[in-house]
């Protein structure tokens, strides 16, 4: 007990904020000249398959080599920093392809010393997990591409494997000073990040990017749904030129790739509106208005708009959440004080 209570002395100690002038870190990665990652922080990057998510990460990787801009993407570290790519899905083969994209990019017959790639499709989560672990601790990268961070869990949906997975990010970036890029699928009925482990990564990101693609054109584009550290960069998009046999920028102001929905409550699931719910009222068992709106802002990706006129009417009418003493609570969670019906 002595021991655990010297060790939880020492973590207050260490957390303890200090009240000094700090400078914001320099940006590992810009997209049109906005603040995207600095150090210690992961972004994800997610869209659904074969939109191309995997194929703007390969411009990422490509900035970082070579410290040139792609497609308005430009990396900013030092010539010997390292970079780690780690694959959970591909097979040898597909990846000898993406590889061979890589180095068409940056014009190389080969990739540099200062690129390695790890694929561990064959292995489980708790595997990969303690692999990137060790990784990280020996190379000592500046970044860490991780392309698919849902083949972590073996359950997406499950809170608690979730937040241990977030948490391994928060921890693996603070101890070892480098960044993480996490690529993510969506789902296919409502759009958004697969489960409680997407909900809880996008929470936790620096900046959360979204690829869609325009199955007419065969545009696809990159855009923002949240930055923390910067203003928005207006979408970019690309498309494969069979002339030049490469990917190039395209307009993204075509209708076809820039038609935005109407937010409706309608594409999403039970399964993830339930989801999103369990996230928000895992932290704490009730909300003021204010709060609660916050919160729903935040797991829906949307305004205080769709948030107040949408989001809220159909999860009360849908019996997800009920007042009760000007505080929202969560039907799920049966609260004693649930008003009993007359």
């Amino acid at each position: 007990m002595d021991n655990k209570k010297d060790t939880i002395k020492e973590i207050v100690n260490k957390s303890l904020f200090i009240d000094l002038e700090r400078t914001q870190p320099p940006p590992l990665i810009t997209i049109s000249e906005k603040v995207i990652l600095t150090e210690n922080n992961f972004i994800t990057i997610s869209g659904l398959p074969k939109s191309r998510k995997t194929t703007f990460m390969q411009f990422f990787i490509a900035s970082c080599i070579t410290g040139k801009k792609y497609i308005d993407i430009q990396a900013n570290i030092s010539a010997d920093d390292k970079i780690v790519l780690i694959d959970t899905e591909q097979s040898e083969y597909d990846f000898y392809k993406q590889n061979k994209f890589l180095k068409r990019i940056i014009e190389k017959n080969t990739t540099p010393a200062k690129f390695s790639a790890y694929l561990f499709r064959e292995y489980d989560p708790e595997i990969i997990l303690s692999s990137i672990y060790e990784i990280a601790e020996t190379l000592r990268p500046k970044i860490i591409f991780i392309d698919n961070l849902t083949e972590l869990a073996i359950n997406p949906n499950d809170i608690a494997e979730a937040k241990k997975i977030i948490q391994f990010l928060k921890k693996l970036t603070n101890k070892f000073n480098l960044s993480v890029v996490c690529l993510l699928h969506l789902s296919k009925g409502g759009g958004f990040t697969l489960g409680n482990l997407g909900s809880y990564a996008d929470r936790g990101a620096q900046s959360v990017l979204k690829v869609t693609l325009d199955k007419e054109t065969d545009f696809s584009t990159l855009e923002c749904s949240m930055l923390r550290s910067d203003a928005h960069f207006l979408p970019l998009a690309i498309r494969y030129s069979e002339d030049e046999k490469k990917y190039i920028s395209a307009d993204y102001t075509t209708p076809q790739t820039n038609k935005k929905q109407k937010f409706s409550m309608a594409n999403f699931t039970q399964a993830e509106i339930t989801a999103r719910m369990d996230i928000i009222f895992e932290m704490q068992p009730t909300y003021i208005y204010s709060a609660l709106v916050e919160n729903l802002k935040k797991v829906f990706g949307v305004g205080d708009t769709a948030v107040k006129q949408t989001i809220i009417p159909v999860l009360t009418i849908e019996k997800y959440i009920y007042t009760y003493n000007k505080e929202y609570h969560y039907y799920k969670n049966e609260i004693k004080t649930k008003p009993k019906k007359k």
